[in-house]
């Protein structure tokens, strides 16, 4: 049985030409849509759990399957992050009813449309014929923007759960998604590394986290890298956009090969599933490489940060920073920094409600073409903070001097472990937090 899920703003009827097409191609026997009361997804009150226990309702009235991998499952968008959810609130790792789980443009780690306004959301979903245009769902959309705590936390719940949840033996995951834009009124949307709504980056489930400790020794800051447990495979499909790789509307997606891999998505055997993946990233280093010219096809990284004190409070108040080491005295380390804030860095996103947590999208393709070459300049990466630990002040931290607080310089080599092209990065960074000798003093009694 096929159980397809829709995303924001859509229905139930919108996803009735996928599932012909999938039986058509042999994806599927039976297609059973799940409505959720037609998946209130626009509803300002709605958040992601009221989403997993409608839904697990929903599963239990309809009577289907209950036992361990007996129901594939096809989400679209934010179908994906509401199935996760799912997943976590009421499945364990080896317990889950899901075998096949086929992602088409998931926003796994978010979308950079979820905190644009809603009137221009509305325009966005709508085009001239919004007949509710500022119904918008915002409690979900909170949970779809860049660098969400919500995004963050499902991520620590499935994608780095010491249980693996991904993979052979257990649900095997695809993400499939476009890498073109759209055409018309939405074509205000578009962005660099997207299919109109989703980043490339953030829909691929394969994120890694990386410790970054500025605290203990900050001349010498400490770095550890923890890969995802287990794996889901993940596939560039060119010439198609977030709305096409749906099959919306009464097409196929644009990319003839799209329905074949959505089928081999929906029956590939656990013996089989590596070679899935490995077939996929050989498809996309190709789509990369051949298309290196164009910015659309370059391949971006989706590093989300967190930056906290020793003490285990939020620094909101911060700025990142790639430069070329020895900048302000080198014409051409300058050069090279303006070329890293210019070319290589190519959006940042506060997240509204807790400005601790931001995204930042890098293009790896510019920066491997400047700076991966062997013997190639370092990139260095430091942090600034407020409030700065100043001489009248009370707490705050030493980040404004050049020797107050140490940076971290990457090589050529360990760039690529630092920036991957098409994956999320989700970056916890440290920094002392320091008491001025006045703040509290005990003094001797007379």
């Amino acid at each position: 049985m096929l159980v397809i899920i829709h995303g924001w703003s859509d229905s139930w009827e919108g996803m009735t030409n996928l599932a012909r097409q999938l039986v058509k191609h042999g994806a599927a026997d039976r297609v059973a849509h799940i409505r959720l009361g037609d998946y209130v997804s626009m509803s300002d009150e709605v958040t992601f759990p009221d989403l997993a226990a409608a839904m697990q309702r929903a599963w239990r009235e309809k009577g289907l399957p209950d036992e361990p991998r007996s129901v594939d499952l096809a989400v679209h968008s934010t179908g994906a992050p509401v199935a996760r959810q799912w997943m976590v609130q009421y499945h364990e790792p080896d317990a889950c009813p899901v075998k096949h789980l086929l992602m088409l443009a998931p926003a796994n780690f978010g979308s950079p449309q979820a905190h644009k306004g809603r009137s221009f959301l509305g325009r966005l979903v709508k085009g001239f014929k919004a007949d509710k245009p500022f119904q918008t769902g915002s409690r979900v959309l909170k949970g779809l923007e860049l660098a969400s705590p919500f995004t963050w936390d499902l991520a620590e719940r499935d994608v780095f759960a010491g249980d693996f949840r991904f993979g052979p033996g257990r649900v095997l995951a695809t993400v499939l998604i476009g890498d073109t834009g759209y055409d018309g009124i939405r074509a205000m949307a578009n962005q660099e590394g997207s299919d109109g709504t989703v980043r490339i980056a953030a829909a691929n489930l394969n994120a890694d986290r990386l410790d970054v400790d500025f605290a203990s020794d900050p001349q010498r800051p400490s770095l550890s890298l923890r890969s995802r447990a287990g794996r889901a495979a993940f596939c560039r499909v060119p010439g198609d956009n977030h709305s096409t790789i749906a099959a919306k509307g009464r097409w196929s997606p644009r990319n003839r090969e799209a329905m074949e891999l959505m089928a081999r998505a929906l029956t590939v055997s656990d013996d089989d599933f590596d070679g899935w993946c490995a077939e996929l990233d050989e498809r996309n280093r190709r789509e990369i490489a051949f298309g290196a010219g164009e910015l659309q096809t370059h391949g971006f990284q989706h590093t989300v940060l967190l930056v906290e004190d020793d003490q285990g409070h939020p620094v909101s108040e911060y700025y990142l920073e790639l430069f070329s080491r020895s900048a302000e005295r080198d014409d051409e380390h300058a050069d090279l920094t303006r070329f890293l804030q210019e070319k290589v860095l190519r959006h940042v996103h506060v997240y509204g409600d807790a400005p601790q947590y931001r995204s930042f999208l890098v293009d790896c393709t510019a920066l491997g073409q400047k700076f991966g070459q062997r013997n190639g300049p370092p990139v260095s990466l430091s942090i600034s903070a407020q409030p700065e630990l100043a001489e009248n002040g009370d707490v705050g931290y030493r980040t404004f001097g050049w020797d107050d607080i140490g940076d971290l310089d990457f090589d050529p080599s360990s760039q690529r472990d630092m920036f991957r092209p098409d994956r999320t990065l989700m970056v916890r960074l440290v920094i002392h937090r320091e008491q001025a000798e006045h703040l509290f003093r005990l003094r001797d009694a007379d």
